[in-house]
C-alpha cells in the first residue's frame, strides 16, 4: 500500500511516485531533483522601489511639517490654539496612519505568499531534465517540495 505524502487537486506525491496533472513520475526513475526560483531580481527591484518611495514620502511629510511649524508665531495671543491644534492634528493623523498600516501589512503578507518570483521543481530522468511543477505560492511550494523530499528519502 502506498503512503501519501501530499495531495491536492493538481499534485499527488506518494511512496510510488509523483503525479502532476496527468503526468506520472515513478520515484525509482528520478535520478536528481532540484528547485529553482525565477523573477527574484524583478521582485527585489519592486520591493526596493516601493519601500524607498514610502520612506521618501514620510521624510517629505516631516520636512514639510517642520517648515510649516517654523512659520507659526508661538509667542502671539493664539499660541495655545496652535499648540492644541497641533496636538489634535497629530492624534487624527496618527489614527489614520495606524489604520492604514494594517492594510499595508496585509498587502505585505500577500506579497510574500504570492510574490513575483516563480518556484519551480525540476527532475532528471533517463529521458532528460523536465520541470514538473511551478507556482508563485511560496507556502504551497514548500509543502510540495518537502513532501517530495520525504518520499525520496523513504524510498531510498
Amino acid at each position: 500500500m502506498a503512503t501519501t505524502y501530499y495531495r491536492d487537486h493538481a499534485v499527488h506525491i506518494s511512496s510510488e511516485g509523483v503525479r502532476v496533472d496527468d503526468a506520472w513520475y515513478p520515484l525509482d526513475t528520478l535520478t536528481y531533483i532540484w528547485h529553482q526560483r525565477t523573477g527574484r531580481l524583478v521582485q527585489g527591484a519592486y520591493m526596493l522601489a516601493t519601500r524607498g518611495g514610502a520612506v521618501v514620502l514620510i521624510v517629505g511629510l516631516l520636512v514639510a511639517a517642520g517648515m510649516a511649524a517654523r512659520r507659526i508665531d508661538f509667542n502671539g495671543p493664539d499660541s495655545t490654539m496652535y499648540i492644541a491644534g497641533g496636538i489634535l492634528g497629530i492624534i487624527v493623523i496618527g489614527g489614520i496612519v495606524a489604520f492604514s498600516v494594517e492594510g499595508l501589512l496585509d498587502l505585505l503578507d500577500r506579497a510574500h505568499d504570492h510574490g513575483k518570483g516563480i518556484h519551480e521543481i525540476w527532475v532528471r530522468t533517463r529521458d532528460g531534465d523536465s520541470m514538473i511543477f511551478s507556482t508563485s505560492d511560496s507556502p504551497k511550494f514548500g509543502q510540495i517540495y518537502r513532501a517530495l523530499q520525504r518520499a525520496v528519502e523513504q524510498s531510498a
